[in-house]
């Protein structure tokens, strides 16, 4: 027995009717619903048929049975209690700066709330959930990621990019599914599949971003190199460094912002990369090792004082000022 939160995503405005409660606009976007489960089957039984759909023999009921027959499933967070936290959590839900109510009295019949449902400007996080209702999430179906993969691959831009924020919630499993998907598939659903990689993180994502690096579309490599510096792990910044010599220049420079977001873990890969043969490498090693500012790049940056470029001798003497090293002269 307990309360749960269910979200669901609404991938264009609809006009629903809500049982004998009216009908409303249902503007495209998150919608949270919160209900309690303290009768027989508890928590885990109501969410595996709030999970289920009419076609699957299920009778439309409750108000949320209207919105889930179009909504995608985005999750579900519950708290294992006997104490009915459904009105308190309902209030804590109107009371984000960002929800709003679209159907007066949906899920509230029994109660004086306004409604039992909001809609969110965005999905809130896991932060959110623990710290403002006391709530975790529950895995609820094995394709409950699915719906959200759905939504990655054929949304439109806004509905892309929340559900890769939303994927980003149910880590490593999400990132099974991701990864295969890098595998093949046209390179719009690589671009998007990296992008919600990034949001995932993790052991799996990592390597399977590093064999993005490879792809044939430019933009895909690009991605997938960003991705690896919003993930953050050292073990890429190998395969990123190798992408300063990059054919496509959008993509090498992408590659260098990533290694300065990886910082101090970038470090030992870019300097080796200063003495390259392909002078744009060298020059965004050069730069990118300035931004990150680590005393260990010191020595390395000195010796590269005397490249036969203007620019990497500049982006070197610069760095260097910043790191707090004395006059540095360079040759004319």
């Amino acid at each position: 027995m307990g309360t749960y939160v269910l979200a669901l995503w609404l991938d264009a405005p609809r006009t629903l009717t809500i049982g004998r409660l009216g009908r409303f606009e249902f503007p495209a976007g998150w919608y949270l619903y919160v209900g309690s489960a303290l009768g027989p089957g508890g928590i885990q039984a109501r969410l595996a048929r709030h999970w289920r759909r009419a076609a699957s023999g299920k009778r439309v009921h409750w108000h949320v049975d209207y919105v889930r027959e179009v909504a995608a499933w985005g999750g579900a967070w519950t708290c294992d209690s006997g104490e009915r936290l459904e009105c308190i959590w309902a209030e804590a839900m109107r009371h984000r700066p960002d929800a709003s109510v679209v159907a007066n009295g949906f899920g509230a019949s029994d109660c004086r709330c306004p409604a039992h449902l909001v809609r969110v400007a965005s999905l809130p996080d896991e932060h959110w959930f623990a710290a403002s209702l006391g709530a975790e999430r529950i895995a609820v179906s094995p394709d409950e990621i699915d719906e959200l993969i759905q939504v990655l691959l054929s949304a439109d831009e806004d509905g892309r990019e929340e559900a890769a924020l939303a994927l980003g919630r149910f880590g490593a499993p999400a990132a099974e599914r991701l990864a295969a998907i890098l595998a093949g598939g046209e390179a719009d659903a690589r671009w998007w599949t990296a992008r919600a990689l990034a949001e995932v993180g993790g052991e799996i994502a990592v390597p399977a971003l590093v064999r993005v690096l490879d792809d044939p579309e430019p933009d895909v490599r690009a991605c997938a190199a960003l991705a690896l510096g919003h993930v953050g792990d050292g073990a890429a910044a190998p395969a990123l460094a190798d992408r300063l010599g990059d054919e496509s220049a959008f993509v090498a420079g992408i590659a260098a912002d990533a290694l300065s977001m990886l910082g101090e873990r970038a470090v030992e890969a870019l300097v080796g990369r200063l003495g390259d043969d392909n002078l744009h490498a060298r020059l965004l090693a050069v730069r990118a090792l300035g931004r990150i500012g680590s005393q260990k790049a010191v020595g390395p940056l000195c010796g590269v004082l005397e490249d036969e470029s203007y620019l990497v001798r500049y982006y070197a003497h610069e760095a260097l000022e910043a790191l707090g090293v004395g006059m540095v002269y360079m040759a004319p």
